[in-house]
């Protein structure tokens, strides 16, 4: 049995999952435009234990979103889940935070010409970002591209790009919607790391607690 404690803090969401064997027990988490990871992460934390009548001490791991994001958001989560893992004696396990969305979203096609791009706003019109296949399969490198024609026109190949999450709803009407389609609703949740963090755990791919750090991407986005 593999009772892990799941940490999502790259955006402005701010969310805790508690998994056992890959499936979820319960989530708890909150939306803020003014960050407040700070405040609130702990406190989401022992709440979310406290619902479900369990204790820190019964983990096994924690999960952590590696990033990228917002350099706030993931200082704080990460900070948080090397402390828990530090001081129960129990391994850290990392997933990027754009895999982390690609799990949140229900496929619309299994066609093979279609792309799908989570995006976090990273300001202006840029987005960290990664291409995932029908089947979920990181494609591309993670980047921070500028979002235009220019970027269509490197996935011309394909014909559908889905561009999901928050971070897409800026580009909405933009583009020729018969090429790419925007799906805000997609979120940054925890619940998207229960069955990875779980396969990690089994294949003890951990991370090192005291050298482990974000992956901020761009070291200038301070949301």
């Amino acid at each position: 049995m593999a009772l892990i404690l799941n940490i999502e803090t790259s955006t402005k969401t701010c969310s805790v999952n508690l998994s056992k064997n890959g499936k979820s027990l319960g989530v708890n988490e909150i939306t803020s435009e003014k960050y407040v990871h700070g405040e609130k992460l702990h406190l989401l934390i022992k709440d979310l234990f406290a619902s479900l009548n369990l204790s820190l001490k019964q983990m096994d791991a924690v999960g952590i979103s590696a990033g990228p994001g917002s350099f706030t958001g993931l200082r704080i989560g990460v900070a948080t889940a090397k402390g828990l893992a530090f001081g129960l004696d129990i391994p850290l396990i990392s997933m990027n935070s754009l895999e982390i969305m690609i799990n949140c979203y229900d496929n619309k096609s299994n066609n093979d010409k279609a792309l799908y791009f989570p995006m976090i706003d990273a300001r202006r019109r840029e987005v960290f970002t990664a291409g995932f296949n029908s089947q979920k399969k990181q494609i591309t490198d993670i980047a921070c591209p500028e979002i235009n024609y220019d970027f269509l026109k490197v996935y011309e190949n394909y014909q559908r790009l889905y561009f999901l999450g928050d971070g897409a709803l800026k580009f909405k009407g933009e583009f020729n919607s018969k090429v790419v389609e925007i799906d805000e609703s997609v979120p940054n949740s925890s619940t998207g790391m229960s069955y990875k963090t779980f396969e990690k755990f089994k294949n003890k791919e951990f991370e090192s607690i005291p050298y482990f750090n974000p992956y901020y991407l761009k070291d200038f986005f301070t949301g």
